[in-house]
């Protein structure tokens, strides 16, 4: 993930906060996901994942301090999305916007969850939700980054499996792995460079349509 996506997260959600005890606890479990990012993107994956633990203990113990704080749930939904806790981070997401009301950032990460279940169709839903909400370029580029990371890393699974002895569950990811690249495309259809990798992938799996398609919509 990049920070950029996270700064965005945390700055909406922090917009009009007073300091107090909470929100001190808060501060730390914010700064602790940055740092975890930071990490992440540096390649220190272990050290990411044990900062990133810290930030979701630092957001449970502020829930429990005050259930009432307007970020708590969506930052709960957030950092346990990051640590591919996606039916947890749903529940929260969904919670958010029950308790606190609906927000496009809850919708993004909770389409991305859903995604990352094998659930396009329920995932493009909320995303087109968030996009509704929040019509900026940002939240759109950061998400078809998004997608084409997790269609780049399933298709990654895809040939692990394959090379494990199960073929079946290999193919079942890489078809996963050209949809989701379907979907990022169709966010973005100036991202000439998804389309290439759509035609790629499914030649590889042999969707000679597909391929033929996404590679004159690529531009080669």
């Amino acid at each position: 993930m990049l920070i950029s996506a996270a700064l965005l997260f945390f700055t909406l959600l922090s917009c009009g906060q007073q300091m107090d005890k909470a929100s001190r606890i808060f501060n730390e479990g914010v700064a602790l996901n940055l740092k975890s990012i930071e990490e992440q993107n540096k390649g220190n994956f272990e050290q990411a994942t044990s900062l990133n633990k810290k930030s979701i203990a630092k957001f449970r113990e502020l829930f429990k301090l005050d259930s009432t704080h307007p970020a708590v749930r969506s930052a709960l939904g957030h950092c346990l999305y990051i640590d591919k806790q996606y039916k947890e981070a749903i529940t929260w997401f969904e919670r958010a916007n029950n308790v606190n009301g609906e927000a496009a950032i809850n919708y993004r990460e909770m389409g991305l969850c859903k995604i990352n279940l094998g659930q396009i169709q329920g995932g493009k839903a909320n995303i087109d939700k968030a996009f509704s909400m929040d019509t900026t370029q940002i939240i759109r580029q950061l998400t078809v980054q998004d997608l084409t990371d997790i269609g780049d890393l399933a298709f990654q699974y895809g040939d692990g499996y394959i090379q494990q002895g199960e073929p079946d569950k290999g193919k079942t990811y890489k078809i996963f792995s050209v949809g989701v690249l379907i979907l990022a495309f169709n966010y973005d259809k100036s991202r000439k460079d998804i389309a290439l990798k759509v035609s790629e992938f499914a030649g590889k799996i042999g969707d000679k349509e597909t391929s033929d398609k996404y590679k004159v919509l690529s531009g080669q």
